[in-house]
């Protein structure tokens, strides 16, 4: 399976794409919110997360996690409406208390999502996403059970060119005993900026509060990511994040590309 699912993403990005290098590329990553853009008809997205790294640690017990190859396949629908499928990363959890050292490998959930936008065709101020995980993961790494969610993005454009996004986002998330599943909720403000025609720089910060019945905790974070335009169809990417609560990890570092066709 993971041989086949990075091969899969080798030919995707290898393909040759004819993108305008005037259009602006609709591109979920890098960053916590979710974008209201959709590709148009006929469009398809490849976006992959190379590689990405979230550390927990204290003075007596350290989590390191590594993912590798988090894909997301997208497809326009037309009238401002997409669908999107995410391949799950291999993943390797290391947790260290002590001497004691417990490891953890494997391949996580898949994702099917919808997003319609209201407004301009393409590239609405205003979106729905709707989200189903599947439990297709080991017991170690995936959540073991479906859950769903609702993400309603929104974008302003302010002078100077700079752009406020908002993802307010509901979940019917996945207990941590792997079965049922609770309210989860939150939501991510951004800021972001053009430094060059082909880079720009995105500064967020997110909080999403989990009520599992096992202990409630809040994932609360701020981030900043830079996104390069390397070709008219292409964007290569760097996240980088800082916990500011418990319950999200010490830091995170993430790597990715992103192609468009036609």
């Amino acid at each position: 399976m993971k041989r086949f699912t990075l091969a899969l993403i080798g030919a995707a990005l290898f393909v040759p794409a004819n993108a305008r290098a005037d259009e602006d590329l609709c591109v979920n990553r890098p960053g916590i919110n979710t974008p209201t853009c959709t590709l148009e008809r006929g469009q398809v997205m490849v976006e992959v997360g190379l590689a990405g790294w979230d550390h927990i640690g204290d003075g007596t017990s350290r989590s390191d996690t590594v993912s590798l190859g988090d894909t997301v396949f997208r497809a326009g629908l037309g009238r401002s409406t997409e669908v999107q499928i995410g391949l799950p990363a291999w993943v390797h959890q290391r947790d260290r208390t002590g001497p004691a050292v417990q490891t953890a490998s494997g391949i996580g959930d898949v994702t099917i999502a919808v997003r319609h936008g209201f407004g301009n065709e393409g590239d609405a101020p205003f979106a729905l996403q709707a989200f189903v995980t599947l439990p297709t993961g080991r017991s170690a790494i995936g959540a073991g059970d479906w859950g769903a969610g609702l993400i309603a993005p929104l974008a302003l454009d302010l002078p100077s060119d700079f752009q406020l996004a908002f993802s307010p986002e509901v979940d019917a998330a996945v207990n941590a005993s792997g079965s049922g599943r609770h309210l989860a909720w939150g939501g991510a403000v951004g800021l972001s900026h053009p430094l060059t025609s082909k880079l720009s720089f995105t500064a967020e910060v997110a909080a999403y509060r989990d009520e599992d019945p096992a202990g409630h905790s809040t994932d609360a974070r701020v981030a900043g990511s830079l996104a390069w335009r390397a070709g008219k169809s292409l964007q290569i990417d760097l996240e980088v994040d800082k916990g500011i609560a418990s319950g999200a990890p010490e830091r995170s570092i993430m790597l990715g590309i992103a192609r468009q066709f036609r």
